[in-house]
């Protein structure tokens, strides 16, 4: 069962990662391009702050009804019934952030003022909101196919959109559109997807709105607007305090180090993500489920170290591909900032257990907690060490958030979640990230290279020497090799 379950989940997640790789390898390959075509870091800071724009009025305009959506869809008995949950959710969000969106057009220098804290930038603050009401409708489509597992048919829309805002975000940038026209690239996708989904579930879901669903909605997601609102300051406040306190050519090499960073959680992570909690939560058995949160977050936590001990070690590598020379010093906050999102990888497992439990105030708690701690850190470190300090900010709260949600899960739910085997490979990538910055600078090139390769590849050899699998696990890898070596039948 457990096993069944587990390659389920692989299987979708798979699917869902083909998308999001496909799209995030065609944004980094994109990005030499971008930032030698856009017009300067300082144009590259305004895209930034528009992505921190977005973020934060998607939380304060109840994007986290999707959560609840997902959640009701599951239980409700009647396809009647999961229309429903669609419509209504797909009304109220289209009100919000179409409300914001007339605003903007009405008052864009207040607009401007919100996006870059001055009212130059009228019609990129436009934009944006314009982008927040098309991406928010074309969610609820999204959402919908993952709760129906169309794992296929997602990464076909998703897919198809990267390359249609690829090709306008190429043509507009030639044309010296700048930060403009990367915006405009972004809104034209997002107009495609929310409208040929809308019609999608006008057909399927009807377009009914049901007060008593509204209210089940709002007060299942209400707590995580705060939480999610926390969850902005975790990801999105310091390019504001980089960009107060230094500008916006600063904020513009911070953010290139930040997506480099972050490159795990935009590919691997939000794949997983998008499966993880319909599949989670259609599973009935209470032990079935407690016994894949364990094993999901120990193999969460030994997947997650090694590729950001990849990201640690080729930092300069990275930096040095996919931008140009003016955002060099990327390469000092990307490993910090890798770090950080291995923790909120682990958090992102350990935390589904208020969501099983209906338990959804303990998230905005201790997010919540995690924020504070952030902007105090970002408050204090930023005006003197500039960039590293928010990377530092980032790393440090991310960990006390996933060391706390960890403590507070088992208290609410016991799981049982394996502590050893969760921090061994988090702190073995740390170890051998240390070990990295210790070379002998009189090493050549080719010196260098081969003893990153060492590090990187000695961590499975270390892990798995140190006692990491278990006899199930041992004896499962022996017979996946065994069937890889035997001949296949009717071989001759």
């Amino acid at each position: 069962m457990l096993t069944e379950a587990l390659q389920r989940l692989a299987r979708h997640s798979a699917i869902y990662a083909a998308g999001p790789a496909l799209q995030k390898l065609v944004g980094f390959l994109l990005l030499p391009f971008i930032t030698a075509t856009i017009g300067g870091a300082a144009q590259y800071g305004i895209l930034e702050m528009g992505g921190v724009t977005l973020a934060i009025a998607a939380q304060v305009l109840g994007v986290n009804l999707l959560h609840g959506m997902t959640r009701f869809y599951a239980e409700a008995a009647t396809p009647r019934e999961r229309g429903e949950v669609v419509s209504t959710t797909l009304w109220i969000l289209a009100g919000t952030t179409g409300f914001a969106a007339v605003l903007a057009l009405i008052f864009p220098e207040l607009a401007s003022q919100i996006l870059v804290g001055t009212r130059s930038e009228t019609k990129a603050a436009m934009v944006v909101f314009a982008i927040l009401f098309a991406q928010t409708v074309g969610q609820v489509g999204l959402r919908w196919l993952q709760a129906n597992e169309k794992s296929g048919t997602y990464v076909a829309i998703t897919t198809g959109k990267t390359l249609l805002e690829v090709g306008i975000k190429i043509v507009l940038l030639l044309a010296g559109m700048g930060s403009l026209g990367a915006l405009l690239s972004i809104l034209g996708g997002e107009i495609v997807v929310a409208v040929g989904l809308t019609i999608v579930l006008a057909f399927r879901c009807g377009l009914r709105f049901a007060p008593a669903v509204a209210r089940k909605l709002a007060v299942y997601s209400l707590p995580l607007i705060g939480s999610g609102l926390f969850m902005f300051v975790l990801h999105q406040a310091d390019r504001w305090f980089v960009q107060r306190l230094h500008g916006e050519a600063a904020v513009g090499v911070y953010g290139i180090g930040y997506k480099l960073g972050a490159m795990g959680n935009a590919v691997v992570l939000e794949a997983f993500g998008l499966i993880w909690f319909p599949f989670i939560f259609a599973l009935a058995n209470e032990e079935q489920t407690r016994l894949v949160c364990r094993k999901v977050a120990t193999y969460a936590a030994a997947g997650f170290a090694f590729l950001t001990l990849a990201l640690a070690l080729y930092a300069d590598e990275i930096v040095r591909l996919m931008a140009s020379p003016e955002y060099a010093g990327a390469a000092r906050t990307l490993p910090i900032i890798a770090f950080g999102y291995l923790f909120w990888a682990l958090f992102q497992v350990l935390h589904t257990t208020f969501y099983l439990r209906k338990r959804t105030g303990h998230v905005a708690w201790l997010v919540g907690g995690a924020a504070l701690l952030n902007l105090a850190l970002n408050a204090a470190l930023v005006p003197s060490h500039g960039a590293m300090g928010a990377a530092w900010a980032t790393l440090t709260s991310f960990a006390a958030l996933a060391i706390a949600t960890w403590v507070v899960a088992e208290r609410v739910w016991p799981v049982g979640f394996e502590v050893v085997r969760i921090a061994a490979p988090v702190l073995l990538a740390a170890a051998l990230a240390w070990a990295a910055t210790a070379l002998p600078t009189t090493f050549s090139g080719t010196s260098t290279a081969v003893a990153k390769i060492a590090l990187l590849l000695g961590f499975p050899a270390l892990l798995v020497g140190c006692g990491f699998l278990d006899r199930a696990e041992k004896e499962k890898i022996k017979s996946l090799l065994a069937g890889l070596r035997r001949p296949r039948s009717g071989a001759r």
